[in-house]
């Protein structure tokens, strides 16, 4: 026997399935109207809808056509209707054509349709205007970056913020973000609240929460700041937009993930006033003397190594500043650009134009330029483009993938590179990391233990003598992180890079083209000067700049 539960999911049942087919007869019937008129079919519950293209037109406006516009491409507009020869449509079209659109028509079933003007209400709090811009107020952004000191202001002020006031949030996010010199905003959904956290420094640290209702409502708006699609959560996106502040403009670089709970949004901050001279980078004397020769050569490859957020895009930024000049022309291709840099060409990637790294790098190539800049070596024709470059008179600096300096030799080879070809065409690799700096206000020099001294005294044996400035003895004292109001309590402020740097000279070029293992080209390079990272970084601690925790941390245990 049915009883009254079971009775009432049997009618739900029923009433889905009843739905189901209506929308299916609904989807055909559009699917005929569109295919009797030469025209497209779209369900938009399954295609992107461009919000800031729909409120080319009011809500008003599209309910009386029966017309909405899903997307916007320079003039061109894509416009979903559900009847074609309506008089009302005919009106529209001819409207916008006198504003200067291109309107292009698909068929819709009454249910997209609606689907669509749903998302009118979505934009009702934001404010939008014809060209679908929405703003990010730059004198409220300076505003918060006069009165917030540290993230304990941050997290005081947010509170005070109404959860609906999400124009407001976001501004007060991105400023206290940039006061604090985080690298990135992180919003995470999780079971009560979406977290919001910062990185300083190369780490996490969680600012507050808020609740779903306001967490949903900041990401429609970050979307929409970014040109991302609102209807599209099942899949990442990534997008950017602009901020004014303090004089620079500061580009947002937004990624969204799909997620159990929601959608996940990393926000990365490219600041200009982060780009920085060769010698403000980290590199030792030793290590300077040698990378400014080789940048003064005429043709050859230089490349930089390590992990995501190591500091290669703004080396190789350093390198073309320091050799720019009226008398060289220097391109590059990026993705994007990070650093606008005076008297340079720069180029962006745009894989859906077909213009990615290699075809970029071929055009590029037929300019006719003295320096080019490769954001990023990824595959095998990008690598061989950039490596014939090099053979053939031009000054080439690129970033790869590889754990160390030596290891950009055999990952080359991985991409497809003739080995033959290497030897002559590189010049230079350069493999680097970020440490944190202690933080001068709060850090305190305490005695090395014995086991810290043993530590060193192993792993600085090989390094040569004249590099080591201090004595290595119990009496020896090093930097210890505490924390206070200027650092928020780490311990460290700022970053510096580590490095280890390959020459390749006429011997290691001899050698290379036996197409050795990445474990004999390291020891060669030992042999002939290379230290490794590590030691550079010990020596960083010698020098009072960081910790042995922290050069722990990036580079692994000591000794």
């Amino acid at each position: 026997m049915v009883n009254e539960y079971q009775q009432d999911d049997l009618s739900r049942a029923r009433e889905q399935k009843i739905h189901k087919l209506r929308r299916q007869e609904e989807e055909h019937l559009a699917q005929t109207i569109a295919s009797q008129g030469g025209l497209p079919y779209k369900d938009l519950t399954l295609t992107p809808v461009d919000g800031t293209a729909l409120t080319i037109l009011s809500k008003e406006e599209a309910e009386n056509a029966g017309a909405v516009i899903i997307s916007r491409k320079d003039s061109v507009l894509t416009v979903a209707v559900k009847n074609p020869s309506s008089f009302e449509v005919k009106n529209l079209l001819e409207k916008l054509r006198k504003e200067s659109w291109r309107p292009s028509v698909v068929v819709v079933s009454p249910f997209s349709f609606e689907h669509a003007v749903s998302f009118f209400e979505r934009f009702a709090y934001l404010k939008t205007n014809i060209t679908g811009e929405v703003t990010v107020s730059s004198d409220l952004i300076k505003e918060f970056l006069s009165s917030i000191t540290d993230t304990e202001t941050l997290r005081n002020k947010i509170n005070q913020v109404s959860p609906k006031d999400t124009s407001k949030l976001l501004e007060l996010i991105l400023a206290g973000a940039m006061k604090v010199d985080a690298s990135d905003i992180h919003i995470e959904p999780r079971d009560a609240e979406a977290i919001i956290r910062l990185r300083i420094d190369g780490i996490l640290y969680d600012l507050f929460g808020i609740l779903p209702a306001a967490y949903h409502f900041l990401l429609e708006r970050i979307k929409l700041l970014s040109g991302l699609k609102l209807n599209i959560t099942d899949k990442g996106q990534d997008g950017r937009f602009s901020i004014n502040a303090a004089d620079n403009e500061v580009e947002i670089r937004t990624s969204t993930l799909p997620g159990e709970r929601g959608e996940y949004v990393v926000m990365r901050l490219l600041n200009p006033t982060k780009l920085v001279s060769i010698n403000k980078l980290g590199l030792r004397k030793d290590l300077l003397l040698v990378l400014n020769k080789e940048l003064k050569r005429p043709n050859g490859m230089i490349l930089t190594s390590g992990p995501t957020g190591s500091g290669k895009t703004t080396a190789l930024a350093a390198f073309v500043k320091s050799i720019s000049s009226e008398q060289i022309k220097i391109i590059t291709i990026e993705d994007p650009i990070e650093y606008h840099l005076t008297g340079v060409e720069q180029t962006q990637v745009a894989p859906e134009d077909g213009y990615d790294f290699a075809n970029g790098l071929r055009s590029i190539v037929r300019q006719d330029p003295d320096v080019i800049l490769v954001g990023e070596i990824r595959d095998k024709e990008t690598a061989e483009i950039a490596v014939q470059a090099a053979l053939t008179g031009h000054l080439v600096f690129s970033t790869l993938h590889s754990n160390d300096a030596a290891g950009a030799i055999p990952r080359l080879v991985e991409l497809g590179v003739n080995p033959e070809n290497i030897a002559p065409a590189l010049n230079l690799t350069m493999a680097q990391r970020l440490i944190r700096k202690i933080c001068k206000t709060c850090a305190s020099a305490e005695k090395i233990s014995s086991q810290e001294l043993k530590s060193v005294k192993v792993a600085l044996a090989n390094v040569p003598k004249g590099l080591v400035t201090v004595e290595i003895n119990e009496h020896l004292k090093i930097f210890k992180a505490k924390g206070c109001k200027d650092c928020n309590g780490t311990g460290y402020k700022g970053r510096v890079g580590i490095f280890e740097l390959f020459l390749l000279d006429e011997t290691m070029k001899a050698f290379i083209a036996k197409n050795p293992g990445v474990y004999d080209i390291h020891l060669k390079a030992q042999e002939r000067g290379m230290v490794p990272m590590q030691q550079d970084g010990i020596l960083k601690i010698l020098d009072g700049v960081t910790t042995l925790e922290e050069i722990e941390r990036i580079t692994g245990p000591i000794g």
